[in-house]
């Protein structure tokens, strides 16, 4: 495991999975006067050191340790330096004093004036500049006291002793070796302490010296990164804890799943529920699974913090995090609204009538208190409920029932319901026929959708007629038509508010029912009992006795197969009727349900159903009839007797004789 985020400076490490300050190597000064000004390798190597007033050190006023440089440092310890280039890596240039030239004296008048080179002298100074060349007669080249100085401490104005510590702040002075005999010591010191012209390497042999003292600071410098920093956190992260709470009156929202929006994610978190008899508290703490770990700390800087939650709008907020710490954010919910208005059909308000809200079961949905969802319309006829739970919505009157809207809603909720009052009804007369013959069509189902959105179910007379009384509200429905042998059929109806109207509805037949390719009885059930067996019996084509197909005959016929066959319970089980030589055999077919478990447990309690469908030519099935257990007559038995159907060569159902009754009997039974 790593340390996550990721240390924040080339100056810190990761340790045991934290990040820490890496060891200061000290290798690095900045010298500054007595007023304050840095001592500048000016305009860069090759010039003066000249002290410039400046609040931003950089590479020019860094020296690096030269050897015999050695850290720590005290007084009388040699030190020489080295001026850094713009990325803070070494130059070439090292911090060297201009030599001088004494004249040595004549011995007679034959006698050439001869010269000897010194470090220092009379008008030369302390220079960044790589090394000087051999000079004639006595200067021998790159003199390593050229940039090896003496650093001493000086403590109430005068040199403390060799070997005392030297640390950041304290004030030195620099010497160097001189090889005038008469003065072999020199000093840097300010040509004067205004002009930041230059540092003077002390002039006059013999005169007086009048170093200068410095103050100095000892750091630690990297290529490329600088001069060390005061110490900052090493992990630029703080933990983030979320408060949400209701706007109105900063109550904590329990279950609000609170989430960091990009770049910030995968942070996130869910706050706790209320505790047994107490308010929710609405803190959570957000965190998140990286690198093989739960972090808890969010990496610095700005942040959106989102929070959503059952009965209430989502909310997004920014964020500042800081470098290190725990900060919390106020995350305030409102309320997911219902609202709207109640009117009558000529648009005007009614006031003071109940209005309720309720779920998809129909049961009225509640507050978070537990307290039903039902208000009273105000003078405007207008009505509002907070924070109503997220999914189905029902918004019905008491002054019309049959006024309500429905709505899935979202955290925006539902602001611009209209519930219209009516206070008469109408009728609507469907007529169905068959579009090809104009003949009726008994028996067909007829599905009324309201304006509202109800449903009213009715079936076709003989006539192929069914009317549907006390209609409301007035306004756009539909009627849906299914009839078995036809396609099913839709047309729009316009609800009168008073009267009646009728509705024509012409179906077109389905091939696919009239001409089917095969017939399947289905059996199922439940887990018990275990073993449901499914029977048929029919008529033989050579004009033999019935065939009885059951799981001791499952192909007692060519054109009768029991397909499957269970026997650990649930089912299905499936008898086919197919054609032979493109013709059903025709006659009554009889289907019946043995209970083969012993003993047995009931019908009653296996939830079996038998249901019959037809095949078209690409085995898409159409249900033809469905017969349930629990509609059955009679005393329970070994038997269920389900259902008698005639089918002629074609395959069309002429006749159906519904049975549903016990009989006692064994599998071998043919009925």
């Amino acid at each position: 495991m790593s340390c996550w985020p990721p240390c924040s400076s080339v100056w810190c490490e990761c340790v045991d999975d934290q990040c820490q300050p890496s060891p200061t190597s000290f290798n690095a000064v900045r010298i500054t006067t007595a007023d304050g000004r840095y001592l500048q390798a000016y305009n860069g190597g090759g010039t003066y050191l000249a002290p410039v007033a400046t609040n931003t050190p950089g590479p020019w006023e860094t020296f690096l340790f030269e050897p015999p440089t050695v850290w720590p440092l005290s007084s009388g310890s040699p030190i020489a330096l080295r001026h850094v280039t713009d990325n803070w890596g070494p130059s070439p240039d090292l911090v060297r004093v201009e030599h001088g030239v004494y004249r040595l004296p004549r011995k007679g008048k034959k006698d050439p004036h001869l010269v000897r080179y010194q470090i220092g002298g009379e008008g030369e100074h302390v220079l960044v500049h790589p090394g000087f060349s051999a000079g004639y007669p006595a200067y021998p080249g790159d003199d390593p006291n050229e940039r090896v100085f003496t650093l001493t401490k000086i403590e109430g104005g005068i040199a403390a002793p060799d070997g005392s510590p030297i640390t950041n702040g304290d004030e030195v002075t620099f010497s160097f070796f001189s090889e005038n005999p008469n003065e072999p010591v020199r000093a840097w010191r300010l040509l004067d302490d205004v002009s930041p012209a230059h540092v003077d390497g002390d002039g006059v042999p013999g005169g007086p010296l009048a170093p200068s003292v410095f103050l100095v600071e000892f750091n630690e410098v990297r290529e490329g990164a600088g001069w060390r920093p005061s110490q900052r956190p090493c992990r630029s992260c703080a933990g983030v804890v979320a408060h949400v709470s209701r706007r109105t009156d900063g109550r904590g929202i329990a279950g609000a799943q609170v989430k960091a929006l990009p770049p910030a994610e995968p942070f996130a978190g869910t706050t706790p529920p209320a505790p047994l008899g107490g308010a929710p508290d609405g803190h959570v703490k957000l965190s998140a699974f990286i690198d093989g770990a739960q972090r808890t700390c969010v990496p610095s800087g700005e942040i959106r913090l989102q929070a959503t939650a059952d009965r209430y709008q989502t909310s997004t907020v920014p964020a500042q995090v800081p470098d290190h710490g725990e900060i919390t954010v106020a995350i305030p919910m409102d309320c997911t609204l219902v609202a709207g208005k109640v009117i009558d059909e000529a648009g005007s308000a009614v006031p003071g009538v109940w209005v309720f809200l309720s779920g998809q079961d129909g049961m009225l949905l509640r507050d978070e208190n537990g307290n039903p969802y039902q208000t009273k319309t105000d003078l405007n006829g207008k009505f509002t409920f907070a924070c109503v739970t997220h999914g189905f919505v029902k918004v019905t009157t008491a002054a019309d029932a049959t006024a309500f809207q429905t709505r899935t809603i979202g955290p925006q909720g539902w602001t611009d319901v209209v519930l219209v009052t009516q206070s008469t009804a109408g009728n609507v007369t469907v007529v169905v026929t068959d579009r090809a013959t104009s003949a009726p069509v008994g028996g067909a189902q007829v599905i009324l959708t309201t304006p509202g959105g109800a449903n009213q179910v009715g079936t076709t007379d003989v006539n192929g007629r069914v009317t549907f009384t006390g209609v409301r509200p007035a306004g756009l429905g539909q009627i849906l038509v299914t009839a078995p042998g036809y396609l099913p059929a839709s047309v729009p109806v316009n609800v009168p508010a008073t009267g009646s109207r009728t509705v024509s509805v012409p179906l077109d037949p389905d091939v696919a029912v009239q001409f089917p390719a095969a017939f399947v009885f289905q059996l199922d059930w439940g887990i018990t009992p275990k073993d449901l067996d499914l029977h048929c019996s029919g008529p033989d084509q050579t004009g033999g006795p019935r065939f009885h197909c059951f799981f001791g005959s499952r192909t007692p016929v060519p054109y009768v197969a029991l397909d499957t066959d269970d026997t650990n319970g649930t089912g299905p089980e499936r008898i086919t009727i197919s054609k032979v030589a493109g013709s059903y055999v025709p006659g009554e077919y009889h289907v019946w349900v043995h209970c083969f478990s012993t003993p047995p447990p009931g019908f009653l309690d296996s939830g079996a159903s038998v249901t019959l469908v037809s095949l078209d030519g690409m085995n898409l099935p159409t249900q033809r009839g469905r017969w349930a257990v629990v509609n059955a007559q009679g005393p329970e038995n070994r038997l269920w007797i389900v259902v008698q159907i005639t089918i002629d060569a074609q395959g069309a159902l002429t006749a159906t004789n519904v049975l549903m009754t016990y009989l006692a009997g064994t599998s071998n039974d043919v009925l």
